[in-house]
């Protein structure tokens, strides 16, 4: 009886000690990466190995340069989120000290942060279109050239981009570059087997990637989702969805808009239990607010008009805009306290015209893009960051000339000022920032 007690002494001894050791270890940051914003401007996730004591961390932490922010949280988990009243022009550096809720001090950390995202475009080169970055005022090639890029759509979490290209009719091939926090290549990765007749995408802020196809070789579309786990997409799912257009993920995750005959249906994703709303109606889904629930759709009314209005999580669709111009494209920031529209008006003469509307529906603002037209299937993409729409804008021409190569143009919505991006692009996209380094 006395040989077994030696040993489970001593392993009772080694634990005890381990457990002592842990208790008075110190701190330590786990992990700390960019987070889709909501209502503020950025944000980052911070998780430390122990409960924080919340005021050790907002009095020590640093922000230069010093703009209003909040740090909320409890225990282990904690979210620093920016609040800026100008736009951002440049990185921040980030200093993170403070204690545990024991006492014992956390070591402290220097980070550099850039939580603007960056530009990426298809642009046409010699043998096709190609993806490039802008960096530092200039496009930088990122990807191979593979015929033409018929749709280009950056990743929600930032990890990299995805495209539909075709170097000969009626076999599209649909392409995932993944992407370092610079924007520089890392992997790339074809995720179609057959050659495809179309493809249509999405992406939310996981970084998943829904694939809406048709193939020569099998009769009808099919819906596909592929999960990016440790920056590694994982065989596609494929999804018994029927819609009778464009399928888009929520930007949360876990959940699609799926346009039907009868109206808009919001469904839920494997794991999750199905469940299935429906929205009544001949409506459009135009675009995602940033908050949470919250998006732009277009209505269309038996005598032609058209109307857009707010969602919001519990309430009825609210009506901000109603007429007969052409709705081209739409976008909001926050939780629709601006918006966006991009309308065509006229026949003989058309009239593109931007105009900001609060979230009463009051217009605040009315601006005439003169002697420009909107590249076709071009979207207004809001930046919060730069304060900036960006959309793909061309020179009019009249029916006897060639149009004009389009170019990405940056709105100001501050002062409305325009700004012209050098060198002509297909389609345009922001990349969402993950310009994350310890220094």
């Amino acid at each position: 009886m006395k040989k077994w007690l030696i040993p489970l002494g001593i392993g009772l001894g080694v634990a005890a000690l381990l457990q002592q050791l842990l208790l008075n270890r110190p701190p330590r940051l786990v992990d700390l990466e960019p987070i889709p914003p909501g209502r503020s401007t950025a944000a980052l996730r911070l998780h430390f190995s122990r409960p924080m004591d919340g005021g050790s961390l907002r009095k020590n932490l640093q922000l230069k340069p010093s703009i209003p922010y909040q740090l909320l949280g409890k225990g282990s988990s904690w979210t620093l989120l920016l609040y800026p009243k100008s736009a951002i022009s440049g990185s921040f550096q980030l200093q993170i000290k403070g204690q545990d809720r024991r006492g014992v001090k956390l070591k402290s950390s220097s980070w550099q942060w850039d939580p603007r995202p960056i530009l990426l475009a298809a642009r046409s080169v010699v043998g096709g279109d190609q993806i490039q970055r802008l960096h530092n005022n200039k496009w930088q090639p990122i990807a191979p050239v593979r015929g033409t890029i018929q749709a280009l759509l950056p990743l929600g979490n930032g990890a990299g981009v995805a495209s539909v290209t075709s170097s000969k009719p009626m076999a599209s091939q649909v392409w995932v570059l993944l992407l370092a926090g610079d924007g520089k290549p890392v992997l790339e990765k074809q995720l179609n087997k057959k050659p495809l007749i179309f493809a249509a995408l999405s992406s939310d802020e996981k970084g998943d990637l829904l694939v809406q196809s048709s193939t020569s070789f099998e009769p009808g579309s099919k819906v596909e989702l592929s999960r990016l786990k440790n920056w590694q997409f994982q065989e596609p799912q494929q999804l018994a969805i029927e819609a009778s257009g464009p399928i888009q993920l929520v930007p949360q995750g876990h959940q699609l808009v799926v346009p039907e005959f009868e109206g808009l249906s919001l469904q839920t994703l494997p794991p999750l239990a199905a469940k299935q709303e429906i929205l009544p109606g001949s409506r459009d889904l135009s675009s995602f607010c940033p908050q949470p629930g919250r998006a732009l759709l277009v209505r269309h009314w038996p005598d032609y008009r058209r109307s857009l209005e707010l969602l919001e999580p519990g309430l009825a669709p609210k009506q901000l805009w109603l007429g007969t111009e052409a709705l081209l494209a739409t976008a909001c920031a926050g939780g629709g306290e601006r918006v966006w529209l991009l309308l065509l008006s006229g026949i003989r003469k058309p009239k593109l015209e931007l105009i900001e509307l609060n979230k009463q529906g009051k217009t605040v603002r009315r601006v005439f893009l003169t002697d420009k037209e909107l590249d076709p299937g071009s979207k207004l993409h809001y930046d919060a960051t730069r304060q900036v729409l960006l959309l793909l804008l061309r020179q009019k021409s009249n029916n006897y000339q060639q149009p004009a190569p389009a170019n990405a143009h940056l709105i100001n919505t501050n002062n409305y000022s325009i700004e012209v991006i050098p060198g002509s692009a297909t389609q345009v996209g922001w990349l969402p920032s993950r310009q994350l380094k310890k220094i």
